[in-house]
């Protein structure tokens, strides 16, 4: 993805050779939970999990960063806080643009297309985040997860529901065990509520 093509940027008569550019490595630790956010990063290539970890050592994913998407945006105003909620990991070889948070803040006040793009940007964020506090508030793990394809359903027009992203990495992003994902995914199936293979979730009801 080109820097003028990305969502934050698009038509923002900003100098985009004042961002700089970083390659990672899959696996590498591009930020660690508790450190402070000094820029802004968006993702050019490759794609990012955000992971925690409960009291008992548990890990689970916040988010997944995929090209286009941007993190640190949401921390740079914080009056709490401005420190990672998580760690950030390449899931992949991964091209991040970084913009320092001073250098943003005065193109805040230079283009006005950039602060639309911006609000637009937490607003649909902030929905993102109204979406999840439903699916963790789902009273059961079934729940959570016909919840979760029901979502997926919608964004992929489809009944086979692409998943792109790990079985593990899917427990991770419900909160619960990779066995009792496994688990549940096996009585559903058994049950004739959905089929899925590697890839793929099917759901077989409406």
């Amino acid at each position: 993805m080109q820097l003028h093509t990305v969502p934050l940027l698009k038509n923002a008569k900003v100098d985009l050779r004042d961002i700089d550019i970083v390659s990672y490595p899959k696996g590498y630790t591009i930020e660690q939970e508790g450190n402070m956010s000094t820029y802004i990063g968006i993702v050019l290539s490759g794609s990012i999990v955000v992971k925690s970890y409960s009291l008992a050592g548990h890990t689970f994913i916040i988010r997944t960063l995929t090209e286009g998407m941007m993190y640190g945006d949401v921390l740079i105003y914080g009056s709490h806080t401005k420190v990672y909620p998580g760690t950030l990991i390449a899931r992949e070889h991964t091209q991040i643009a970084k913009l320092k948070n001073n250098l943003f803040k005065r193109w805040l006040n230079e283009s006005a297309q950039l602060l639309t793009n911006y609000l637009k940007l937490l607003s649909d964020k902030t929905f993102e985040l109204n979406n999840k506090n439903k699916l963790l508030s789902q009273d059961t793990l079934r729940d959570k997860i016909l919840y979760y394809l029901y979502e997926q359903k919608k964004l992929q027009d489809s009944n086979i529901v692409t998943l792109d992203q790990s079985k593990e990495e899917l427990a991770e992003a419900l909160y619960v065990r990779r066995p009792s994902l496994s688990r549940e995914l096996a009585k559903m199936k058994n049950e004739g509520l959905i089929d899925y293979d590697r890839h793929t979730i099917t759901i077989k009801v409406n």
